[in-house]
């Protein structure tokens, strides 16, 4: 029995040092998951904050284009005259030239007074200058380009309404852009939109 007790001393060292040293395997072990596990916590956040910052500077990128669009084509109707008062002897003086320039042979036309459109809220109104227009025509073609042309150069939005042809027409005689007296085949008789964009301080003025 002396003997068991004389070994259970020799080991009781080694055994609490055995302990001691497993004891603190496990913590450092337990250290080094809780700050691998930290570093992975941290590497997530970054790679998550990267993402973000990526993902704002491409908002940005769209909004400023976005906004320079805008801008592109606030200056391009500004520069069409579509902004401000109506100009309506611009109005006539392009229906007269694109008459001439295509050819027609002959144009009748009566515009309303102005009106404003439902606002948005936005500082600015559409107005709108509804305008019917008769023209006799040799073909259908004689009308789209006609509206072609006021659309592209007119010094507001030409928004057509509606168009009817009717077929038969009295003959008309051309004002020297043809040599002999022509017989108009069809009569176009078309209801547009003259819309400007108004300011509510130019309203009131």
């Amino acid at each position: 029995m002396s003997e068991l007790k004389t070994e259970i001393r020799l080991l009781r060292w080694p055994l609490t040092l055995l302990g001691a040293a497993l004891l603190l395997a496990f913590a450092v072990g337990m250290g080094c998951w809780h700050l691998a596990q930290k570093a992975n916590r941290e590497a997530n956040n970054a790679v998550l904050e990267s993402l973000r910052m990526q993902t704002d500077a491409r908002r940005l990128q769209s909004e400023e284009q976005e906004i320079r669009i805008k801008i592109g084509a606030y200056q391009n109707i500004v520069a069409r005259g579509i902004v401000g008062p109506e100009r309506r002897l611009d109005w006539v003086e392009l229906i007269r030239e694109i008459q001439q320039e295509h050819h027609l042979l002959g144009l009748d036309y009566e515009i309303q007074p102005q009106v404003a459109l439902p606002q948005s809220g936005s500082g600015y109104a559409f107005m709108n200058s509804a305008m019917r227009i008769q023209i006799p025509l040799l073909h259908e073609d004689d009308l789209l380009r006609f509206v072609n042309s006021l659309q592209a150069r007119a010094p507001a939005f030409v928004r057509v309404r509606n168009c009817r042809i009717n077929r038969g027409s009295t003959p008309t005689v051309s004002e020297g852009n043809h040599p002999d007296q022509l017989q108009a085949q069809l009569q176009a008789d078309c209801q547009l939109d003259w819309l400007t964009l108004q300011s509510d301080a130019e309203r009131k003025q």
